[in-house]
């Protein structure tokens, strides 16, 4: 079993990792990092680099498809090359995933249709809402259906 976790300039180390420590212990598993090229590629805070073992052309049909978020996440949604891998590894997929706002690139690719997603709630804006490749229904910015927390008081941040 192939288990391709994506990675991009700038995204969550954690949206990566956490389901590379989790994933990669399955029996008979590979787990690879893939990017549109192969080689390091940095996190959002450029301070750590994960390796990309294999370009995305390495690797045409993954079991698993591990979509990290991350604020590098924005310029993703209109790299063609980053889509139209994700549209075709879904294609022969067991699952295609994501983590956090990993879920705005599978909608830009237009795989949540009819499908439902989850994000954070900071990423769920009306430009968002009205994406051409949104989903009709089970969209949501979260995974309730409570509105936005309030932000609290500077006072209360510990």
């Amino acid at each position: 079993m192939q288990i391709a976790i994506v990675l991009f300039d700038s995204f969550t180390a954690l949206d990566a990792v956490g389901p590379y420590e989790t994933l990669g212990r399955l029996p008979d598993a590979e787990t690879v990092f893939v990017a549109e090229q192969a080689g390091p590629v940095r996190t959002d805070t450029g301070n750590l680099a994960l390796t990309a073992d294999r370009a995305l052309a390495d690797v045409p049909a993954p079991d698993i498809v591990v979509v990290p978020g991350g604020p590098g996440q924005t310029p993703q949604m209109e790299n063609a090359a980053l889509l139209d891998w994700l549209r075709a590894a879904d294609a022969t997929s067991t699952w295609t995933t994501s983590v956090c706002t990993g879920s705005l690139l599978l909608a830009a690719a237009g795989l949540l249709k009819g499908r439902r997603a989850t994000s954070h709630w900071l990423a769920w804006t009306p430009s968002a809402a009205s994406a051409p490749n949104r989903p009709a229904s089970g969209w949501s910015p979260t995974a309730s259906t409570s509105p936005r927390p309030a932000s609290p008081p500077a006072s209360t941040w510990v």
